[in-house]
C-alpha cells in the first residue's frame, strides 16, 4: 500500500513539471513542494484564487423585468482527463416567466498547472428546443473535435473555452486602464478574445459592500451575440477575485445580470467578506 501511495505520489509530482511554457517554473515548483509527506496531494493550484469547494449562487435579474431566476457556479474535481488531473469548473443558470422558462449547464475540465482547457460541454435548453455541445481539446497537438463531428484548430497550447475565460479572468493582474488581448479560445475562430481592465463600481450586496475591479471581455460569439459581444466581470479587490457581478447583453434575448448572494470558499483562509468594505482613501 505504501508503494503504491509513493508511486502515485512520484507520478503527481511528475505531471506538475510536465507544463508548457508560459507556465512559471517557480510556480510549478512550489506546487511540487506543497505536496505533503504521505502521499496525498494538495488540490489547491499554485496561485489560483479558486480551489475544489468553491460555490457561489447569484440571482439573475433582466432589464425592466426584476428577478428572473438563479445561477450557480462551482469548482470540483480533481478529475482524470485523458492523464492529467483536472479541475472541474461548472456553470448553472434558470430562469424566465411561467412556461417560458429556459436554461444554461456548462462544464470545463481546466488543468490547473498548466491553466487550459482539456474538455468542454454545454447544455442550453429554450422552451422548444434543446441545444448540447461537447467538445474534446488537445493543446498539444493544436487541435479539438466536438461530438457533431465538427472540428478545429488552436491557435495556442493554453486553450480556454467561455466557462474558463471567467475564471482565467480572476487570475490576471489588477492593473487599471490596462488592455489585453488573447488568442486563447480553442476555436480559432472566436479570437481575439480582448479584456479591458478598469475601476469597477461599489457593488452592495447582502453579502456586504464590495470594492472591485471591472473586467470588461469583448467575445467573438456568432451564435449568442451574431457578432461581437460585451461581459462584464465585476470582480472583489480582495485575494479571492470573486466575480461579484457578471452584465451580459444578449441581443432579441435582452441585458441580463447576475448579482452574488452567497459564497463559500475553496481556497484555505479565502472569505471576501472580510475584505468586503473597499479601502480608506
Amino acid at each position: 500500500m505504501e508503494a503504491t501511495q509513493d508511486a502515485s505520489l512520484l507520478e503527481s509530482m511528475l505531471d506538475m513539471l510536465r507544463a508548457p511554457r508560459g507556465i512559471s517554473s517557480i510556480a510549478v515548483f512550489s506546487a511540487v513542494l506543497s505536496v505533503p509527506v504521505g502521499g496525498v496531494v494538495h488540490q489547491q493550484a499554485p496561485g489560483l484564487p479558486f480551489a475544489p469547494g468553491e460555490r457561489i449562487t447569484y440571482r439573475v435579474t433582466a432589464k425592466g423585468m426584476g428577478t428572473i431566476g438563479h445561477a450557480t457556479m462551482s469548482v470540483d474535481g480533481p478529475v482524470d482527463v485523458r492523464g492529467t488531473q483536472t479541475l472541474v469548473l461548472r456553470s448553472k443558470t434558470e430562469g424566465g416567466f411561467g412556461p417560458f422558462r429556459g436554461s444554461q449547464t456548462s462544464a470545463s475540465w481546466f488543468d490547473p498547472v498548466a491553466r487550459r482547457s482539456l474538455r468542454f460541454y454545454e447544455r442550453e435548453r429554450h422552451f422548444l428546443s434543446t441545444h448540447i455541445t461537447k467538445v474534446e481539446i488537445y493543446p498539444d497537438k493544436g487541435t479539438w473535435v466536438a461530438d457533431d463531428g465538427t472540428s478545429g484548430e488552436t491557435l495556442t497550447n493554453e486553450s480556454l473555452d467561455e466557462l474558463s475565460f471567467i475564471y482565467f479572468l480572476r487570475t490576471l493582474p489588477v492593473t487599471p486602464h490596462a488592455d489585453y488581448q488573447f488568442n486563447r479560445h480553442f476555436d480559432a475562430t472566436r479570437n481575439p478574445v480582448r479584456i479591458r481592465v478598469t475601476q469597477g463600481d461599489t457593488i452592495t450586496t447582502d453579502l456586504g459592500r464590495f470594492s472591485t475591479t471591472l473586467m470588461e471581455m469583448h467575445v467573438r460569439d456568432p451564435h449568442r451575440y451574431k457578432g461581437e459581444g460585451v461581459i462584464k466581470v465585476y470582480l472583489s479587490n480582495d485575494k479571492c477575485r470573486v466575480p461579484v457581478r457578471i452584465d451580459s447583453d444578449v441581443p432579441v434575448v435582452g441585458a441580463f445580470v447576475l448579482n452574488i448572494e452567497s459564497y463559500t470558499g475553496g481556497v484555505t483562509g479565502c472569505d471576501p467578506q472580510l475584505d468586503a468594505h473597499p479601502p480608506s482613501r
